[in-house]
């Protein structure tokens, strides 16, 4: 077992969310979000609930040459299978699925951030395709 005692005293990402006398279950949720670390929340505790307990992703502002994807995985078990997995481009959408959590759920979220090419991108290369194209022009003739 976890020595949780300690950790409430420590600056360690832990998260108390129960009541004494609540029935609680421990949840780890990794990861891009705004507070990532070990969750102890009420039996019944929904993913989505606990997704916002964490901060929900986290993301700067976007430009409109960015894209972002972030993927919300929630794992059970000793083998930890996946119980249900969320790809959200560019947006944040409401949870299809929002399963009941259980002691030892991990919540992993990943967040990727692609830019689109821009002109910023190209020049560069044709300038050295085309010096190159004109050192061999030149050292031919």
């Amino acid at each position: 077992m976890i020595d949780l005692e300690r950790s409430r005293y420590s600056p360690a990402a832990y998260y108390n969310y129960g009541e004494p006398g609540d029935i609680t279950v421990l949840v780890n949720v990794w990861g891009t979000v705004k507070n990532p670390g070990l969750y102890e929340v009420t039996k019944g505790t929904t993913l989505s609930t606990l997704f916002s307990l964490a901060g929900g992703p986290l993301v700067a502002s976007r430009t409109r040459s960015t894209r972002r994807s972030v993927t919300l995985r929630m794992t059970r078990g000793p083998r930890q299978e996946t119980i249900t997995e969320f790809v959200m481009e560019n947006q944040v959408l409401a949870l299809r699925e929002d399963p009941e959590l259980v002691t030892g759920d991990v919540v992993t979220v990943e967040t990727v951030e692609r830019r689109r090419i821009s002109w910023r991108d190209i020049v560069p290369i044709v300038a050295a395709v085309a010096s190159v194209a004109l050192a061999v022009d030149r050292v031919s003739n």
